[in-house]
């Protein structure tokens, strides 16, 4: 390339205004640097052209070898079995699928026509469902007057097209009845309305499928249940397990349980309710088939200790289960440890896991666990209110002693606030050796005065931490779990991490902690080699309770929103 000199290269990218000589000079030193631009000009349209026409010829060969090289492709030589096998890969395992094309089975059909016609013709991809029954608040202000009733219609249609594809296989399905509240029964009108507005009609859709029924999970208005009285065990011949959550309603018909037979299916195993003062000794259950159990009553409709014993001395064969407890009539404490040490002990020998929910003090907790016998308890959980502890002060002793009676038993999880701060150390101290797993919930309210509601602070994590002066504490202790974190201190949690680690056969393998105040204090250098080694997995996290969406929140509005979600694009075919 020429170099070009100028003698105006010192006025060039200034404001200088030349004379009028000096234009005249300036036109006559551009006519053979124009004249030469115009050739280049003229060569480059001349290349483009010829790389336009190598490029076109070059996406027309790529698209004739591509087309032929995905005839080539492995996936199209995979037998139609194996195929199937990774369609099925796809599916969720930890629920029911949804009315959705963003996930399979739905998306798997969207790949190419052949994919929709194998997936379509898969039954067993077909056999889990999570069915949302639209509501009417739902539809927008202004939006089309039918919104609803398309929307219902189409889900409707989508239950019966979905379940059509299931073929013979068992049947996965869960029902999230609508949140709209039934009109009072004064202003329902004809009876045949009384279900609001169209969980009937989706019922109506699922019980020509009942002979199929695996898993069903129903969150429904009672009132809607009633549709389901004609089915009878013989209907269900599958059911293993059923859930039910009564949705509120503000006048709840009455139920006759034993009118609902399909309850006496021989295979049912797992048995969940969630609902308001209801006779669960009504219930036609075979309780004796049993495996898991779970009765989570809403607001007051609870169980008392009498009732749960009753309830469990039916079930011989439980291994899982789940109770909300409320207080016993017992008054006080020592009444009640009385009335629990009168009667006779229940020995369930196949109960593994036990979780129990306390709305009052932990007399109900404590009297229930008085009367059991559980040798083979593997994992318990304790959940109740803030400082209910401190009105029984031997809640700690006993249920020490009653852990004691299990030689299995691996895991607690518990909330602190069932305990005064020296019952909670008296726990620790008096936890069985075999534990491996401890998970505590601290309810401590972080804007509370100091000292206020504390249970879990640096004393209570000392306790757990070893010491050359007193024997170590839960010595086969391997993993520490603490959720809504406020008072023990980051130092604490650094000296009970590197003392552990320090005793060979008390080595942790993870520590997961959830603080609900700002970072004091960083221990990650003190604990790094342990991490790099790989012999130890931690996991802290320091916010503000309410740092994730609400009002004035950054976040507000957005799919990816802490603890928040994005709506769900409904499938049509």
């Amino acid at each position: 390339m020429t170099s070009l000199t100028s003698p105006f290269a010192s006025r060039v990218g200034t404001n200088y205004a030349p004379t009028d000589e000096e234009v005249i000079a300036i036109r006559d030193l551009l006519v053979e640097p124009l004249s030469r631009l115009k050739r280049l000009d003229e060569q480059l349209a001349d290349l483009q052209k010829a790389i336009d026409k190598l490029t076109e010829e070059r996406v027309h060969l790529s698209t004739y070898v591509d087309a032929h090289q995905a005839i080539l492709s492995p996936i199209r030589r995979l037998p139609f079995d194996i195929l199937q096998e990774i369609f099925m890969a796809c599916i969720p395992t930890h629920r029911n699928c949804v009315m959705s094309a963003v996930e399979a089975p739905v998306l798997l059909g969207r790949v190419c026509s052949a994919w929709r016609t194998m997936s379509q013709s898969t039954p067993r991809l077909w056999a889990r469902l999570h069915i949302v029954e639209p509501a009417r608040f739902q539809v927008m202000p202004g939006s089309n007057s039918d919104a609803f009733e398309e929307k219902l219609a189409q889900r409707l249609e989508t239950t019966r097209m979905w379940l059509g594809r299931s073929g013979q296989c068992p049947l996965y399905i869960s029902l999230e009845g609508s949140q709209d509240l039934p009109p009072p029964h004064g202003l329902m009108g004809n009876e045949s309305t009384a279900v609001f507005p169209s969980t009937h009609l989706f019922l109506q859709a699922l019980i020509p499928f009942a002979a199929r029924w695996k898993h069903i999970n129903l969150s429904i208005l009672w009132s809607a249940l009633q549709k389901m009285s004609n089915l009878t065990e013989k209907d269900v011949p599958m059911l293993t397990k059923l859930e039910i959550s009564q949705r509120p309603e503000p006048e709840p018909p009455t139920i006759s349980w034993p009118s609902l037979a399909m309850f006496r299916a021989s295979t049912l195993r797992d048995f969940s309710f969630a609902g308001h003062d209801s006779n669960i000794m009504d219930f036609p259950i075979q309780w004796g088939n049993l495996t898991s159990l779970s009765l989570m009553g809403h607001g007051w409709g609870v169980l008392t200790c009498k009732v749960a014993l009753e309830v469990l001395s039916r079930c011989s064969q439980i291994q899982v289960c789940r109770l909300l407890l409320s207080e016993d009539n017992f008054g006080t404490p020592s009444l009640a440890a009385a009335a629990a040490g009168s009667g006779s002990i229940l020995e369930l020998p196949h109960l593994y896991s036990l979780h129990l929910t306390s709305l009052g003090l932990p007399l109900a907790v404590g009297n229930l666990l008085s009367r059991l016998c559980l040798p083979v308890l593997h994992e318990l959980e304790l959940r109740g209110h803030s400082n209910i502890g401190v009105d029984d002060p031997t809640f700690a002793t006993n249920l020490t002693a009653f852990l004691a009676t299990s030689s299995r038993f691996e895991s607690l999880r518990t909330d602190t606030q069932m305990f005064t701060k020296p019952s909670l150390i008296e726990l620790f101290h008096g936890l069985p050796t075999s534990i491996t797993r401890l998970r505590l919930t601290d309810r401590a309210h972080p804007w509370g005065p100091p000292g206020m509601n504390v249970v879990l602070d640096d004393d209570a994590i000392e306790v757990l931490t070893p010491s050359p002066d007193r024997p170590i504490i839960c010595p086969n202790l391997q993993e520490l779990h603490i959720t809504r974190c406020v008072c023990p201190s980051d130092a604490a949690l650094r000296r009970f991490i590197v003392a552990r680690m320090a005793v060979p056969d008390a080595a942790l393998k993870r520590v997961e902690i959830q603080f609900t105040r700002q970072m004091q204090v960083d221990i990650t250098a003190d604990i790094q080699s342990f991490v790099d080694a790989g012999v130890l997995e931690v996991l802290t996290t320091h916010h503000h309770p309410n740092a994730g969406v609400g009002n004035f929140s950054p976040w507000q509005g957005l799919a990816d929103a802490p603890n928040g979600g994005g709506p769900w694009t409904d499938f049509v075919d």
